[in-house]
C-alpha cells in the first residue's frame, strides 16, 4: 500500500513560504526603488510629483535584485522555525523525509523562476524604457538643468558651455518641439575624430529642437537648430573670425541614450540582424555610407577630369557648378586639390538652362573638401564645398565684365549629381562594411569601417551578456529558495541570523558573479560567462553539499 503524500503540510508550507516572500520582497523593492530615484531627484531632473511616480515605475526593475534575497531570507526564516518548532521531527517520525519537505520550496522557486524569466523578459525593459524617458526624453529640460549646474552638453561634433540657460516657449506652427536660449555660450567645434576645429564665443544662443520620425529600423531622432549671435571664433587655420550669426544643425537620438538593456528579449535576439536600431551604431553607419558615396563621387570626378576636362556639381538651389581641370591629387586632411590645366582653374556656376547666364570664378588653388557646415547625416546628404584661393570672378559670356578678386572664395553646400548616398543608406551595417572593404584607398573610410565592426563585436558581446545575465537571475531565484531552506534545516540549533548569514553571503556571491560575468562578457565575449554561470553553479553545489549533510545527519 503506498504512503500518502502530506499534502496538507505541503500546502502550509508553500503558503507560509509565498506570504512571507511576498513581504520581504515589498520591503526590499521599496527601499531599493527609492535609492534609485535620489540620484535623478538630486540632479534636478525630476521634480517632487515625477520622483513619486519613478519611485513606482522602478519597483519592477528593481524585483530582479530583491526577488531572490526575499526568495532566500524566506525561506531561512520559515524553515528555521519550522525546524525550532520541531515539526520536522515530527514529520521525519511519520516518514516524511526531508527531500519531501523541500518540495514546497522547490514548487515556489519554480514559480519565481517563470515569473523572473517573464519580469526579465517583457516587463523589466518596458519599465526601464519609461523611466529613461521621463529623466532624457526632454532634452529641453535636460539641457537646461546641465549648464545651469554648470556642466558642459556633448552634442556629437559640438561641446557647448554657457553662463546660463532658459527655456521658452515657441511657436507651435515652427514645428519645434521646445527651445532653450543660452547666455554668453562658448562652444568647441570637433572634427569626427574627436580634435578641436575650432573655439569661439557668442553674447547669445537659441537652440531648437525639432522631433524626426522612426528612419527604417532606428529609433526616433530629434533636430537641433542652434544659431548664435556675435559669434567670435579662433580657426587653426584661418585664425580669428568674427560673424554675426553661426548657424548649426544635427541629429541627435531622441532620448539622448540607448541602450540594449532597454529591450525585450524577442528584440534582443533582432538586434543581431538589425543592429542600427542602436542610435549609435546607425549614427556609424550612416557616417561611412557618406564617406563611400563621398569618396566614389570623387572616383567618378576625377575618371570625369580625364576624359572632358570637367566634372559637374550641384548648389543648393540646383544650379550647376561646372568645375575645369586636367586631375584631382589628395590635398591636406580630408581634401582635394584640383590640379589646373593652365595656370589656373575655373569654376563656372550656371544659372538656369542657358550654359552662357553665370559667373565664372578662378584660382590659383582649388580645394575639394567635405562640408561639415550642416550635419552630413541629415536627409542623406553629401555635401562638398569648393574653396578658391587667390580667386577672380567675373560674369560668363562678357567680354568687358569686370573681374571682382578676392583672396580667398567658398562655394558649400555643394553635392554630386548623381550620388550613391540614397542607395548606401539604405544598407544594413553588416552590407556597408562589405562596401567600405571595397574601397581600399581611403585611411578614413578603412578608419570608419573599423570602428563599425568594433562597435558591431561589441554590440554583440553586449546582446550575449545580456541574454545570460537574465536568465541568470531567474534560475537564482530557484537556487536561493533551496539554499535558504537547506541551511535551515543544517543550522536549525543555532541563532537566526547565523541560519540567514550561512545562506545570505553564498547568494550574494552569485549576484555578484552574474553582475561580474555579465560585464566580463560584454568585454571579452564567451569567457565572461563561465564568471556568470558560475556563481550560479557554485551555489547550486554548496546547496547540494548543505542537503547531502542534512541528509546524513
Amino acid at each position: 500500500m503506498a504512503r500518502p503524500q502530506p499534502i496538507t503540510l505541503w500546502t502550509s508550507i508553500f503558503w507560509e513560504l509565498t506570504r512571507t516572500v511576498v513581504i520581504t520582497a515589498a520591503v526590499l523593492v521599496s527601499v531599493i526603488a527609492f535609492a534609485a530615484t535620489i540620484k535623478p531627484l538630486a540632479d534636478g531632473r525630476l521634480g517632487p510629483l515625477d520622483a513619486i511616480k519613478y519611485t513606482l515605475l522602478s519597483i519592477p526593475p528593481m524585483l530582479a535584485y530583491a526577488l531572490p534575497f526575499a526568495g532566500c531570507f524566506a525561506s531561512s526564516l520559515v524553515y528555521y522555525r519550522l525546524s525550532t518548532d520541531n515539526e520536522f521531527v515530527a514529520a521525519a517520525s511519520g516518514g516524511v523525509s526531508h527531500r519531501s519537505l523541500l518540495l514546497p520550496a522547490a514548487a515556489l522557486g519554480l514559480v519565481l523562476f517563470v515569473g523572473m524569466t517573464a519580469l526579465s523578459d517583457q516587463v523589466i525593459p518596458r519599465f526601464l524604457q519609461t523611466m529613461r524617458q521621463m529623466i532624457t526624453e526632454d532634452i529641453a529640460k535636460l539641457l537646461a538643468t546641465n549648464i545651469n549646474r554648470g556642466q558642459s552638453v556633448d552634442l556629437k561634433k559640438f561641446l557647448v558651455f554657457a553662463d546660463r540657460a532658459q527655456r521658452i516657449e515657441v511657436d507651435p506652427a515652427s514645428g519645434a518641439s521646445s527651445a532653450v536660449v543660452l547666455a554668453r555660450p562658448a562652444v568647441l567645434e570637433r572634427d569626427p575624430s574627436g580634435n578641436v576645429v575650432s573655439e569661439g564665443t557668442a553674447s547669445r544662443a537659441t537652440i531648437w529642437l525639432f522631433p524626426q520620425p522612426s528612419q527604417g529600423d532606428s529609433g526616433p531622432t530629434t533636430r537641433l537648430a542652434m544659431r548664435f549671435e556675435d559669434f567670435v571664433s579662433k580657426d587653426a587655420k584661418t585664425g580669428l573670425v568674427t560673424g554675426r550669426t553661426l548657424p548649426v544643425s544635427l541629429t541627435v537620438p531622441a532620448t539622448l541614450a540607448d541602450d540594449p538593456k532597454f529591450l525585450r528579449s524577442d528584440e534582443l535576439r533582432a538586434l543581431h540582424k538589425r543592429p542600427e536600431r542602436m542610435n549609435w551604431i546607425d549614427q556609424r553607419r550612416r557616417q561611412l555610407a557618406t564617406e563611400v558615396a563621398r569618396e566614389r563621387a570623387v572616383e567618378e570626378f576625377q575618371r570625369a577630369l580625364s576624359v572632358a576636362g570637367s566634372f559637374t556639381l550641384l548648389d543648393s538651389a540646383g544650379r550647376q557648378v561646372v568645375v575645369s581641370g586636367r586631375s584631382l591629387q589628395n590635398g591636406p586632411g580630408r581634401a582635394w586639390t584640383v590640379v589646373p590645366r593652365g595656370e589656373v582653374a575655373t569654376v563656372d556656376v550656371l544659372r538656369g538652362s542657358d550654359a552662357g547666364a553665370g559667373v565664372r570664378h578662378s584660382g590659383r588653388s582649388v580645394i575639394l573638401a567635405p562640408d561639415f557646415s550642416e550635419d552630413p547625416t541629415i536627409g542623406g546628404g553629401m555635401l562638398l564645398r569648393l574653396e578658391l584661393r587667390e580667386a577672380g570672378s567675373a560674369a560668363l559670356g562678357s567680354d568687358r565684365g569686370e573681374t571682382t578678386k578676392r583672396e580667398r572664395l567658398t562655394i558649400g553646400s555643394l553635392r554630386a549629381p548623381q550620388s550613391q548616398a540614397e542607395r548606401l543608406l539604405k544598407m544594413t551595417s553588416i552590407e556597408l562594411l562589405g562596401e567600405g572593404d571595397a574601397t581600399k584607398d581611403s585611411s578614413t573610410i578603412r578608419v570608419i569601417t573599423s570602428e563599425l565592426r568594433r562597435e558591431l563585436a561589441d554590440l554583440d558581446r553586449e546582446i550575449l551578456g545580456k541574454q545570460n545575465d537574465r536568465v541568470a537571475l531567474s534560475v537564482s531565484c530557484l537556487v536561493m529558495l533551496l539554499t535558504g531552506a537547506v541551511t535551515a534545516l543544517r543550522f536549525s540549533k543555532s541563532l537566526p541570523l547565523t541560519v540567514y548569514l550561512w545562506s545570505f553571503f553564498p547568494a550574494l556571491l552569485c549576484v555578484i558573479t552574474i553582475a561580474g560575468g555579465q560585464q566580463l562578457t560584454h568585454a571579452h565575449g564567451w569567457p565572461g560567462l563561465g564568471l556568470l554561470w558560475g556563481g550560479v553553479l557554485l551555489l547550486a553545489g554548496y546547496t547540494f553539499w548543505m542537503y547531502v549533510t542534512v541528509r546524513r545527519h
